[in-house]
């Protein structure tokens, strides 16, 4: 599995875990919209993910997927849907900050954005909050070929054909 996949899905359950406004509705992968009788929901995707090498022949790379989540809620009042943007927002922000999982996949949250939406038509009174965040890992591929499993070494000088040996095995696991 891809591990920019693993720290979304980290995210998703750090999120359902903290009993956010959004309670189950949280979700990935599914299509806009959603009823307000659905409201607060949550969905999130990895859009972005880069990589930089630390330099030639290099089999790793720093790697920052960019998470972004869309939160929705709906209210009786341009006001409200303010006031629930700014305390759901707040809510996933601590959750995600706060989640040892999710921080322990990741070397650093390396950028953090959040913007916010209000709408009316009519009476309906709909917002929307996008949070971009920047999780920071490093990520090493497996070298080709056989790994190795043991160093068999024998040191010798000039005047002594066998000066000193040594042999490391390594687990194979």
């Amino acid at each position: 599995m891809l591990y920019r996949v693993i720290i979304r899905n980290l995210a998703v359950e750090a999120l359902q875990k903290a009993q956010t406004m959004a309670g189950e509705n949280v979700f990935v992968g599914r299509s806009l919209p959603i009823g307000e009788q659905h409201l607060p929901a949550l969905y999130l995707q990895i859009y972005e993910d880069r990589g930089e090498s630390p330099g030639p022949s290099q089999i790793q790379f720093e790697r920052t997927s960019t998470l972004g989540i869309r939160g929705y809620v709906a209210a009786g009042t341009p006001t409200a849907v303010e006031a629930l943007l700014d305390k759901f927002a707040e809510q996933i922000e601590l959750a995600l900050m706060t989640d040892v999982p999710l921080q322990a996949a990741i070397c650093q949250i390396s950028e953090f954005s959040t913007a916010t939406d209000v709408t009316s038509e009519g009476n309906r009174h709909l917002g929307e909050f996008k949070m971009i965040l920047g999780f920071q890992y490093i990520e090493t591929y497996p070298a080709d070929g056989m790994p190795l499993t043991e160093i068999d070494a024998t040191l010798m000088t000039a005047d002594q054909p066998v000066f000193a040996g040594m042999k490391v095995q390594f687990p194979s696991e």
